[in-house]
């Protein structure tokens, strides 16, 4: 068994040796799992490809350039890489703060809301930048209660908002809460 593990290191040694170990490739995981995930291409070849684009892009009008070249190779085998929920996924990833694990469901601002509500106890909210707010549960459940109500794309939109960032989150949260309040 250890003649085994000794191989698998001097195999790991030389591919690091050899540049096939990349730091690109870090960087696709990186997007993969603490921004997005799902971009909402067909495939999950065409979920990467989308994510390298957005870790090699530096611009938005960059990304935008990388996306229509996506959607033509291939012979439009990724075609829906220009539709514009993708597109859009795409430029929220580049423009997103998220650092650390986002991928959990109970990271979700929604989910974290509905705990609030069913426990009836405050607690915090943690967004998208790793910061924390506490609420109360009075008002948790006004905001829950008025997001449940909405239909789902304009649910989808405020929860973009709140997932955001703690700034961002305040604002939409009062908004919400002073509608609720009416």
């Amino acid at each position: 068994m250890d003649r085994v593990d000794a191989r698998y290191r001097v195999f790991k040694e030389k591919l690091k040796r050899l540049g096939y170990i990349k730091d690109e490739a870090k960087k696709i995981n990186k997007v993969m799992t603490e921004k997005r995930s799902d971009f909402g291409m067909m495939s999950d070849a065409g979920n990467k490809k989308i994510a390298r684009a957005v870790a090699k892009a530096k611009t938005e009008e960059e990304l935008r350039s990388m996306l229509d070249k996506i959607s033509k190779m291939a012979g439009g085998k990724y075609a829906e890489a220009s539709e514009e929920d993708v597109v859009n996924s795409a430029v929220a990833a580049l423009s997103s703060t998220a650092r650390g694990m986002q991928l959990r469901p109970d990271a979700n601002v929604l989910t974290q809301l509905a705990s609030i509500d069913d426990t009836k106890m405050d607690t915090d909210v943690r967004t998208d930048d790793m910061k924390k707010l506490k609420i109360k549960h009075q008002d948790a459940s006004k905001v829950y209660t008025v997001l449940m109500s909405l239909k789902t794309p304009v649910r989808s939109k405020y929860l973009g908002l709140l997932q955001k960032d703690i700034k961002s989150f305040k604002k939409t949260f009062d908004a919400i809460l002073k509608v609720a309040n009416r």
